[in-house]
């Protein structure tokens, strides 16, 4: 059985979660504000944390950092009531592997756990293969046991799902990938899910590449848009980067 460690400062949101997930089997921990989160966490060692963003004493992007800097592969969720993409896009940048928006339907709630819990489950089976496995794309490589990344052997900070998703890139170079491809793939999402958790993604991961790609005189890979189509990760033969919002 799995425990979830839950941070909300709203009692009747932490009562309606508390209710969800035990219904559902699952052991829970309740907190009400982040340093509490973060004691919790320190002591009961959680298979998943869900933060609220806005909490009192420290806030839910704060802990998730801290927690992230401790686990690089722990399932960190956020709940926020904003629906603005930049408050979605601090808390991904944050190191969160998801995020839902308030008010959300129970249904949603449990299947974005079970999918990032999933997704946690394949990792720790992944990780006891004995010899590291490489993909590579020019200069970039990915060390599949060990969740390393590398381009021009400078690390690159990844979270867990910014590696997946990468991952897919590169095992398919100068190849278009749908946007409901990444979300079946890498999120576990059913078809036809409404979301923009692929675009903010692929914002953050771009924006790591580019950074170190151009800092090293490079123009290789580049993580094109391709509006109403999907995503494509160019290899040498691309044309370079692209000016991308």
């Amino acid at each position: 059985m799995a425990r979830i460690l839950v941070a909300d400062d709203d009692i009747f949101i932490l009562q309606f979660i508390d209710k969800i997930l035990h219904s559902s089997e699952y052991e829970t921990i309740l907190v009400q504000n982040g340093e509490e989160a973060l004691r919790k966490y320190y002591e009961c060692a959680p298979d998943l944390v869900l933060l609220d963003v806005m909490m009192p004493k420290k806030n839910g992007l704060d802990v998730c950092r801290e927690i992230r800097e401790q686990n690089a592969l722990i399932p960190i969720l956020l709940l926020t009531a904003k629906q603005q993409i930049e408050n979605k896009v601090a808390g991904l940048e944050s190191g969160a592997d998801d995020y839902i928006t308030k008010p959300f339907d129970r249904h949603e709630l449990l299947a974005r756990i079970q999918s990032a819990l999933r997704r946690q489950q394949a990792i720790e089976g992944k990780q006891e293969s004995p010899s590291p496995e490489k993909v590579s794309i020019d200069l970039l490589d990915l060390y599949l046991n060990t969740w390393q990344a590398e381009y021009n052997h400078t690390p690159i900070k990844l979270s867990r799902t910014e590696f997946k998703l990468l991952r897919v890139f590169c095992e398919n170079p100068d190849t278009v990938i749908e946007r409901q491809y990444l979300l079946n793939h890498v999120w576990d999402y059913e078809e036809n899910s409404s979301t923009r958790t692929v675009d903010n993604f692929i914002m953050r991961v771009r924006k790591k590449l580019q950074t170190l790609v151009q800092a090293q005189g490079e123009s290789f890979p580049n993580l094109e848009t391709l509006y109403g189509i999907g995503y494509r990760l160019n290899s040498s033969q691309g044309a370079g980067w692209h000016a991308e919002p």
